[in-house]
């Protein structure tokens, strides 16, 4: 699903995160979050449809979310699976989840604005382009323009 379809912005950010719960992964960390999900990648990455509670920390407070896994990826190289997550509800810190999703949407940092590195649900960018580049004739050495190769 693109950015463009999703109902809420997506930020691309790299938090650790504390889990337990139903197969809990350990190492987790985020790739990027919204108000109602998150893109989390860990080396042991719970099945779709299981529920995990996650703690995470912002300007030193604590936010604890009750998530649901809804979408999960496969192993990379790195022996880490990317799952998306959406929050069920909140067991302590929805406010300081909200001011730091509205901090991190300022002008300066909306996500069309920040670099992505990182392989999401639907893919890579590239993956979702849906026309390849179109060939433009170039001039050559000596000044002729020539029709673009296939």
């Amino acid at each position: 699903m693109g950015d463009e379809q999703r109902r809420e912005k997506r930020i691309a950010t790299r938090q650790r995160l504390w889990c337990e719960g139903q197969d809990a992964p350990s190492g987790a960390e985020t790739r990027d979050v919204s108000r109602n999900g998150m893109f989390i990648v860990a080396e042991n990455a719970p099945e779709i449809g299981s529920q995990m509670k996650v703690t995470l920390e912002d300007d030193g407070a604590k936010v604890t979310l009750q998530m649901e896994v809804v979408w999960r990826g496969s192993k990379t190289a790195d022996n880490k699976t990317g799952v998306g997550v959406r929050i069920v509800g909140f067991d302590k810190g929805r406010e300081t989840y909200e001011r730091f999703i509205n901090r991190h949407l300022r002008p300066s940092t909306m996500p069309s604005q920040i670099p992505r590195t990182s392989v999401r649900p639907g893919g890579s960018a590239a993956a979702r382009t849906t026309e390849p580049p179109k060939a433009t004739a170039r001039p050559d050495a000596d000044g002729r323009t020539n029709p673009p190769k296939p």
